[in-house]
């Protein structure tokens, strides 16, 4: 797994364990977190990709 994935997956986690409406401010900032991590390792798989594909 890789440090991407691990910490979109800690994200999702932490948003998960935020209910009630004090605490869902924070819950969407965890999922957003996520999302972007997620986000961060499609781009890496793509430039990898790029990379792999000029060799």
């Amino acid at each position: 797994m890789s440090y991407y994935e691990t910490t979109a997956e800690s994200a999702a986690g932490h948003a998960v364990e935020r209910f009630g409406p004090d605490r869902q401010t924070e819950a969407i900032g965890e999922g957003l977190g996520a999302i972007a991590f997620a986000i961060l390792e499609l781009a890496r798989a793509v430039k990898d990709l790029a990379e792999a594909q000029q060799q």
